[in-house]
Protein backbone atom coordinates (compact mmCIF):
# COMPACT_ATOMS: atom_id res chain seq x y z
CA UNK A 1 0.00 0.00 0.00
CA UNK A 2 1.06 3.07 -0.73
CA UNK A 3 0.69 6.85 -0.03
CA UNK A 4 1.60 8.85 -3.60
CA UNK A 5 2.38 12.41 -3.16
CA UNK A 6 -0.59 14.90 -2.89
CA UNK A 7 -1.46 17.68 -4.81
CA UNK A 8 -4.16 20.70 -4.97
CA UNK A 9 -3.71 24.14 -4.66
CA UNK A 10 -5.44 24.71 -2.25
CA UNK A 11 -2.53 23.80 0.86
CA UNK A 12 -3.22 27.20 2.74
CA UNK A 13 -7.10 26.53 2.72
CA UNK A 14 -8.87 24.64 5.58
CA UNK A 15 -10.39 21.76 3.85
CA UNK A 16 -7.02 20.09 2.23
CA UNK A 17 -4.86 21.14 5.38
CA UNK A 18 -8.06 18.64 7.22
CA UNK A 19 -7.46 16.37 4.53
CA UNK A 20 -4.01 15.81 4.58
CA UNK A 21 -4.46 15.62 8.67
CA UNK A 22 -7.13 12.37 8.32
CA UNK A 23 -4.70 11.23 5.67
CA UNK A 24 -1.46 11.69 8.63
CA UNK A 25 -3.77 10.33 11.41
CA UNK A 26 -5.10 6.66 9.33
CA UNK A 27 -1.48 6.26 8.27
CA UNK A 28 -0.84 4.09 11.05
CA UNK A 29 -3.95 2.20 11.33
CA UNK A 30 -4.93 1.98 7.77
CA UNK A 31 -2.96 -1.18 7.53
CA UNK A 32 -4.29 -3.02 9.55
CA UNK A 33 -7.86 -2.38 8.39
CA UNK A 34 -6.73 -2.78 4.46
CA UNK A 35 -6.48 -6.25 2.71
CA UNK A 36 -7.07 -5.34 -0.61
CA UNK A 37 -3.50 -5.94 -1.75
CA UNK A 38 -1.96 -2.67 -4.53
CA UNK A 39 -4.15 -0.15 -2.47
CA UNK A 40 -3.09 3.35 -2.63
CA UNK A 41 -4.74 6.76 -1.02
CA UNK A 42 -3.77 10.41 -1.74
CA UNK A 43 -4.94 14.12 -1.60
CA UNK A 44 -6.45 16.00 -4.35
CA UNK A 45 -7.51 19.75 -3.23
CA UNK A 46 -10.03 18.65 0.38
CA UNK A 47 -10.77 15.43 -0.81
CA UNK A 48 -9.05 11.82 0.36
CA UNK A 49 -9.47 9.38 -2.41
CA UNK A 50 -7.85 5.76 -2.35
CA UNK A 51 -7.58 3.50 -5.83
CA UNK A 52 -8.46 -0.17 -5.50
CA UNK A 53 -7.78 -3.29 -7.69
CA UNK A 54 -9.70 -6.58 -8.26
CA UNK A 55 -8.98 -9.81 -10.30
CA UNK A 56 -11.54 -10.14 -13.12
CA UNK A 57 -11.65 -14.31 -13.45
CA UNK A 58 -13.99 -13.44 -16.43
CA UNK A 59 -11.16 -11.07 -18.74
CA UNK A 60 -7.69 -12.63 -16.24
CA UNK A 61 -7.28 -8.83 -16.21
CA UNK A 62 -6.82 -6.37 -12.56
CA UNK A 63 -10.25 -4.22 -12.54
CA UNK A 64 -8.95 -0.88 -10.96
CA UNK A 65 -11.38 1.66 -9.96
CA UNK A 66 -10.82 4.84 -7.32
CA UNK A 67 -13.24 5.46 -4.38
CA UNK A 68 -13.85 8.71 -2.87
CA UNK A 69 -12.94 8.55 1.05
CA UNK A 70 -13.53 12.04 2.63
CA UNK A 71 -14.21 15.32 1.10
CA UNK A 72 -13.88 18.29 2.68
CA UNK A 73 -16.29 20.68 1.16
CA UNK A 74 -18.60 18.46 2.26
CA UNK A 75 -17.74 18.75 6.15
CA UNK A 76 -20.64 21.23 7.50
CA UNK A 77 -20.31 20.07 10.73
CA UNK A 78 -17.33 22.33 11.32
CA UNK A 79 -19.04 25.31 9.90
CA UNK A 80 -22.48 24.61 12.09
CA UNK A 81 -20.16 24.40 15.02
CA UNK A 82 -18.38 27.11 14.67
CA UNK A 83 -21.78 29.54 13.62
CA UNK A 84 -23.04 28.50 16.72
CA UNK A 85 -20.59 29.21 18.77
CA UNK A 86 -19.91 32.44 17.11
CA UNK A 87 -23.86 33.73 17.84
CA UNK A 88 -23.68 32.67 21.17
CA UNK A 89 -24.41 35.71 23.59
CA UNK A 90 -22.60 36.33 27.00
CA UNK A 91 -19.42 34.60 25.52
CA UNK A 92 -16.35 36.74 25.66
CA UNK A 93 -13.75 36.36 22.64
CA UNK A 94 -11.20 34.05 24.71
CA UNK A 95 -14.16 32.46 25.63
CA UNK A 96 -15.24 31.64 22.21
CA UNK A 97 -12.05 30.92 20.72
CA UNK A 98 -11.18 28.14 24.06
CA UNK A 99 -14.82 26.48 22.96
CA UNK A 100 -14.10 26.28 19.30
CA UNK A 101 -10.52 25.25 19.65
CA UNK A 102 -12.10 21.95 22.02
CA UNK A 103 -14.92 21.79 19.69
CA UNK A 104 -12.73 21.51 16.75
CA UNK A 105 -10.48 19.07 18.10
CA UNK A 106 -13.90 16.31 19.18
CA UNK A 107 -14.96 16.70 15.95
CA UNK A 108 -11.73 15.82 14.09
CA UNK A 109 -12.14 12.67 16.26
CA UNK A 110 -15.45 12.24 15.05
CA UNK A 111 -14.44 12.90 11.76
CA UNK A 112 -11.82 10.26 11.40
CA UNK A 113 -14.10 7.63 12.92
CA UNK A 114 -16.18 9.05 9.92
CA UNK A 115 -12.72 8.44 7.58
CA UNK A 116 -11.91 5.05 9.08
CA UNK A 117 -15.77 3.47 8.77
CA UNK A 118 -15.83 5.03 5.01
CA UNK A 119 -12.42 2.90 4.51
CA UNK A 120 -14.19 -0.01 5.76
CA UNK A 121 -17.44 0.29 3.61
CA UNK A 122 -15.94 1.07 0.71
CA UNK A 123 -13.31 -1.96 1.05
CA UNK A 124 -16.70 -4.68 1.58
CA UNK A 125 -18.29 -3.52 -1.14
CA UNK A 126 -18.72 -5.56 -4.03
CA UNK A 127 -17.77 -3.86 -7.86
CA UNK A 128 -19.80 -5.50 -10.55
CA UNK A 129 -17.35 -5.11 -13.71
CA UNK A 130 -18.15 -4.16 -17.21
CA UNK A 131 -18.63 -7.89 -18.18
CA UNK A 132 -21.52 -8.24 -15.82
CA UNK A 133 -19.43 -9.97 -13.44
CA UNK A 134 -19.60 -9.01 -10.04
CA UNK A 135 -15.97 -9.52 -7.57
CA UNK A 136 -15.91 -9.72 -4.10
CA UNK A 137 -13.07 -8.47 -2.19
CA UNK A 138 -11.29 -10.75 0.29
CA UNK A 139 -12.51 -11.35 3.84
CA UNK A 140 -15.94 -10.37 2.06
CA UNK A 141 -19.45 -11.53 4.51
CA UNK A 142 -23.14 -10.09 4.12
CA UNK A 143 -23.03 -9.07 7.68
CA UNK A 144 -19.49 -7.49 7.81
CA UNK A 145 -21.03 -5.42 4.61
CA UNK A 146 -24.39 -4.45 6.31
CA UNK A 147 -22.58 -3.51 9.41
CA UNK A 148 -20.02 -1.21 7.44
CA UNK A 149 -23.24 0.58 5.22
CA UNK A 150 -25.42 1.00 8.59
CA UNK A 151 -22.14 2.66 10.07
CA UNK A 152 -21.06 5.17 7.41
CA UNK A 153 -24.70 6.41 6.68
CA UNK A 154 -24.95 7.18 10.27
CA UNK A 155 -21.74 9.05 10.02
CA UNK A 156 -22.83 10.45 6.83
CA UNK A 157 -26.41 11.32 7.40
CA UNK A 158 -27.26 11.76 11.15
CA UNK A 159 -24.07 12.21 12.88
CA UNK A 160 -22.58 14.75 10.71
CA UNK A 161 -25.68 17.14 12.28
CA UNK A 162 -25.85 15.78 14.95
CA UNK A 163 -22.34 15.73 16.42
CA UNK A 164 -21.83 19.37 16.58
CA UNK A 165 -25.13 19.68 18.41
CA UNK A 166 -24.11 17.31 21.12
CA UNK A 167 -20.68 19.39 21.89
CA UNK A 168 -22.80 22.46 21.24
CA UNK A 169 -25.06 21.55 24.19
CA UNK A 170 -21.85 19.97 26.29
CA UNK A 171 -20.48 23.26 26.17
CA UNK A 172 -23.58 25.29 26.68
CA UNK A 173 -23.99 23.44 29.91
CA UNK A 174 -20.47 23.60 31.06
CA UNK A 175 -19.98 27.58 30.57
CA UNK A 176 -23.90 27.70 32.53
CA UNK A 177 -22.11 25.69 35.27
CA UNK A 178 -19.40 27.75 35.44
CA UNK A 179 -21.31 30.98 35.82
CA UNK A 180 -23.39 29.81 38.54
CA UNK A 181 -20.16 28.92 40.39
CA UNK A 182 -18.81 32.56 39.63
CA UNK A 183 -21.93 34.39 40.87
CA UNK A 184 -21.63 36.15 43.81
CA UNK A 185 -23.40 34.61 47.01
CA UNK A 186 -25.79 36.58 49.16
CA UNK A 187 -25.10 36.50 52.98
CA UNK A 188 -27.98 35.59 54.34
CA UNK A 189 -30.37 38.54 56.02
CA UNK A 190 -30.41 38.33 59.70
CA UNK A 191 -33.44 39.12 61.47
CA UNK A 192 -32.24 42.10 64.21
CA UNK A 193 -32.59 42.15 67.68
CA UNK A 194 -35.60 42.19 70.04
CA UNK A 195 -35.51 45.75 70.93
CA UNK A 196 -33.63 47.05 67.80
CA UNK A 197 -35.37 49.88 65.66
CA UNK A 198 -37.68 47.91 63.27
CA UNK A 199 -36.18 47.90 59.63
CA UNK A 200 -39.79 48.94 57.88
CA UNK A 201 -39.37 52.58 59.58
CA UNK A 202 -42.07 52.87 62.04
CA UNK A 203 -39.68 53.87 64.60
CA UNK A 204 -40.84 51.12 66.84
CA UNK A 205 -38.72 48.56 68.47
CA UNK A 206 -38.75 45.34 66.27
CA UNK A 207 -40.58 42.99 69.39
CA UNK A 208 -43.07 45.74 69.09
CA UNK A 209 -43.45 45.79 65.22
CA UNK A 210 -42.93 43.45 62.72
CA UNK A 211 -41.29 41.02 65.30
CA UNK A 212 -44.98 40.27 66.89
CA UNK A 213 -45.51 38.15 63.66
Amino acid sequence: MGWPGASGPGWLALGPAYAHLLVILGRPLIPVIETTPATTYWVEGATVWTTRSFFDPATQRPVVYRVELWKGNASYDLILLAALILATPGWSLRERGRLLALGLALLTLAEFAFFLATIEYSRLRPVTTQTGSVLFPAGFSRPKEILATWVYYFFQTMGRGLFPLVVYLGMVGITWRSLDKRAPQRAPVRAPGRNAPCPCGSGEKYKRCCGKA
